[in-house]
């Protein structure tokens, strides 16, 4: 008995990871239906484990139940991503600011190229998903160098709104977009220029903001507004 609970929640989390990868990364959309059936036959269980994962996106803000309807994964709520993005904003230009005064970033300015044009490469190629892990990457050594890990708990790395939000950022800009605006923020710490540094730092952490304002993308059914 305890083997088969066991073996039950192992696969819900299995189930649980799959889906959360797939919502994620906007292979299921905003609003798509779930199939519990089909799911339950891709993972040759029954619809229990199944049931379980959903139960705990469904706490993750990821899927949404109606009844008589099933699951759904959830639009991206404009509000969360605003709380978000707020947070994240002045969180992240503190870290950047008192990490440069600290002179901590000067020695890793030729990784940091090296990133970016690794990023170049990859936003050439539409490789959305692998350069959007290099641009956490990227935020995720200045919050390691200050010792300010802890703060990315505030700053939407495991908020599935922001995620796909900045990913959809990606799928949609320039492509020369987010490794410019790294180059810029580099640029500033290497010829020790405070303003220019914490423009550049705001702009890239604007880019979600400017895709919800353009009127020109079909992306409005995505949006919880």
């Amino acid at each position: 008995m305890g083997t088969t609970s066991q073996t039950s929640a192992n696969l819900s989390q299995v189930i649980y990871q799959h889906l959360w990868y797939e919502i994620s990364t906007l292979h299921l959309k905003p609003g798509e239906k779930l199939s519990e059936v089909k799911l339950a036959r891709q993972f040759n269980c029954s619809r229990i484990p199944v049931r379980e994962a959903i139960h705990l996106l469904v706490a993750d803000g990821a899927l949404e139940t109606q009844s008589q309807r099933g699951s759904f994964v959830t639009l991206i709520d404009l509000e969360q991503l605003e709380r978000i993005r707020y947070l994240r904003e002045a969180l992240e230009i503190k870290i950047m600011m008192d990490g440069y005064r600290s002179g901590c970033f000067d020695p890793i300015i030729p990784y940091l190229e090296s990133l970016v044009a690794r990023q170049e490469e990859l936003m050439n190629a539409s490789a959305y998903e692998i350069a959007f892990q290099m641009d956490i990457e990227f935020h995720k050594i200045f919050y390691n160098l200050t010792k300010k890990e802890f703060v990315l708990d505030h700053t939407g790395e495991k908020d599935i709104h922001y995620l796909r939000a900045r990913l959809l950022s990606l799928q949609h800009e320039s492509p020369i977009i987010m490794p410019s605006q790294h180059r810029a923020i580099i640029n500033a710490i290497k010829v020790h220029d405070d303003d220019a540094l914490e423009k550049a730092v705001y702009h890239h952490l604007n880019n979600v903001n400017i895709l919800i304002q353009d009127k020109q993308l079909d992306l409005e059914s995505y949006f919880r507004h």
